[in-house]
């Protein structure tokens, strides 16, 4: 009799968006797990087990990594700009120094295409060169300098996915068409023309997963990215989820031209991203790696919660 040994796989920053996805792709593919999170927290699920502890905690960091096959670098503050160096910056320092005593085979950092920050190319690739203006950029782009420094002796790879969305976290451009209030069409008229910059959830997990068994030596940075799929402006978005939900009647058929609200922000802001920008997933495409979710997926499912919510009224 052959006794079947389960691969683990850590993950911090479990209870976001992108952490909870790559846990239940890694549970789907037969992984045990073991997810860093700060919150009172606990699963149903026995192949999860919680660390509970902050980024910054050695002894947490030390009982997450013990023993575990890839980890999944996937805390990063966005909001609260006081805890955003601590966390995203000197989080990583920390995690990373625990990182090289472990026997670890794959470390995937989850970074952010606003690393970027504003870009006179039209087309955003991982050549391009990154002048992150607000905050939370540079501190993203600083905690991908220190992946990239680290050495490490594993299968290491930095994702930077554009704005993540799914059925539960919309994003403010899926949001437009759903509320669809004078606010949202002005938006649209405004900015139609404009890249959304959007990517599933499930996308971005996938692509994890892909990268784990198809190694490639030193550090690798991809984009994940959808800007080059059907719905890759916010009109584009709007007049998809209308048409899904056959309200054809409301379809914005007009919007500015993308310099307009480019300017509008840069008199506003000193220095913006360009509204034709689009951010390139070739190279990880050229890798054979198939984007098998789409923006429509979310709004059909969207539509159908709708419809029952409606039903139940």
């Amino acid at each position: 009799m052959t006794l079947s040994i389960k691969r683990t796989a850590a993950v911090t920053g479990a209870r976001g968006l992108v952490g909870q996805a790559i846990i239940k792709h890694f549970l789907d593919k037969g992984w045990q797990v073991r997810a860093l999170t700060r919150s009172n927290v606990s699963y149903d699920d026995p192949r999860i087990q919680v660390i509970k502890s902050d980024i910054n905690s050695e002894e947490g960091l030390r009982c997450l990594l013990h023993e575990v096959e890839a980890i999944f670098h996937c805390a990063g503050e966005i909001s609260d700009e006081k805890k955003m160096h601590s966390t995203n910056v000197e989080g990583t320092r920390t995690l990373l120094s625990i990182v090289k005593e472990t026997q670890a085979l794959y470390f995937c950092h989850i970074s952010s295409a606003g690393v970027v920050g504003p870009t006179k190319n039209h087309i955003v690739n991982e050549e391009t060169y990154c002048n992150p203006s607000n905050l939370y950029e540079r501190t993203k782009y600083e905690s991908e300098q220190l992946v990239l420094n680290a050495n490490l002796k594993m299968n290491t790879v930095i994702l930077r996915p554009t704005n993540v969305v799914s059925v539960t976290k919309l994003g403010v451009f899926l949001l437009l068409p759903i509320r669809n209030n004078w606010k949202d069409k002005l938006k649209v008229f405004i900015t139609g023309r404009e890249g959304a910059h959007t990517v599933h959830v499930d996308n971005v997990a996938e692509s994890t997963l892909y990268l784990l068994d198809n190694k490639a030596p030193g550090v690798s940075v991809y984009f994940i990215s959808s800007d080059d799929g059907k719905l890759s402006t916010v009109s584009d978005i709007y007049n998809s989820y209308l048409f899904i939900c056959r309200n054809k009647k409301y379809k914005m058929r007009f919007s500015l031209p993308v310099f307009i609200p480019y300017f509008m922000r840069k008199i506003c802001r000193g220095s913006d991203l360009h509204g034709s920008v689009q951010f390139s997933s070739n190279k990880i495409k050229d890798k054979g790696f198939i984007f098998k979710y789409s923006i429509e997926d979310i709004f059909r499912k969207t539509c159908i919660e709708i419809s029952k919510q409606n039903l139940k009224k």
